[in-house]
């Protein structure tokens, strides 16, 4: 239950207003956290609670009758999570779970407002000194989309390794 309200408070409020609870909410209770541990564990928590979501709807997805088999096969417990669940949860679940890593790493250009200095800051930054906003958010969008086209590939890439033929086809 307790996990149940850990994803459900982190997938039903913003990363921003999570971010600001962290950075300077925190420290009235005694707790200072510096923009790179807000930024790291603001994302972690985010991510975790989506990524908590898509591995147990994969788990759920697994065929009651691929389980059933594997136990009357004489499979312990575990041999039949390790052998047969896992492998069929994994295929299910690793487009989701790319998709919400590329969202997460996407957002991280949140972590602006607490003074993190990653891509999107360093870009305000620089159209700050030289007043080229097309050219450096330009290249700033370059960056973001060779970084997700990175791992959309990777993602299929291993899509593909984990396929099982005749079960479905990856484009």
């Amino acid at each position: 239950m307790a996990i149940v309200g850990f994803v459900n408070a982190f997938r039903c409020t913003p990363l921003l207003v999570q971010i600001f609870l962290l950075f300077y909410a925190l420290p009235d209770i005694g707790i200072r956290l510096t923009p790179f541990e807000t930024s790291w564990l603001a994302l972690a928590l985010w991510g975790g609670a989506y990524q908590t979501e898509v591995f147990r709807a994969a788990f759920e997805a697994v065929p009651k009758g691929e389980v059933t088999a594997a136990r009357a096969l004489g499979l312990p417990a575990f041999q039949t999570f390790l052998d047969v669940t896992l492998p069929i949860a994994l295929r299910i679940a690793i487009t989701g779970a790319t998709t919400t890593a590329i969202t997460q790493f996407r957002s991280s250009s949140f972590m602006i407002v607490v003074g993190y200095q990653e891509l999107t800051y360093v870009a305000n930054r620089i159209v700050s000194d030289t007043f080229k906003v097309f050219e450096t958010f330009g290249i700033a969008c370059l960056m973001y989309l060779l970084i997700c086209s990175i791992l959309s590939a990777a993602s299929r890439a291993f899509e593909r390794r984990l396929l099982i033929p005749g079960l479905g086809v990856v484009k």
